[in-house]
């Protein structure tokens, strides 16, 4: 999918996942993608799609990793946080 380039394009874009993702990172300054996933109710297998959208779209981005599992060696999780645009789209609508 092609990059949106106006406030229109980006709204026409937003799926319903992914206006609840944007609007779980709003109520919450940072999560991990899993937290993401299941406070947005989207499924599993399109949580990484569903990200990269957004990162590439610049309305989300990765602000750090975080180790989760037992003594926290388990699988890196991706921190995400809304960008300025994230927040400008959701304050558009």
């Amino acid at each position: 999918m092609q990059q949106p380039t106006t406030i229109e394009e980006f709204q026409a874009a937003l799926t319903d996942d992914r206006y609840r993702i944007l609007e779980v990172l709003a109520e919450h300054d940072e999560l991990r993608s899993s937290e993401i996933r299941d406070r947005a109710e989207i499924p599993e297998g399109s949580k990484h799609y569903q990200l990269s959208m957004l990162d590439s779209w610049d309305l989300i981005t990765p602000v750090g990793t975080q180790y989760v599992g037992e003594h926290e060696t388990g699988i890196p999780a991706i921190i995400y946080t809304l960008t300025d645009e994230g927040h400008a789209l959701l304050e558009d609508d």
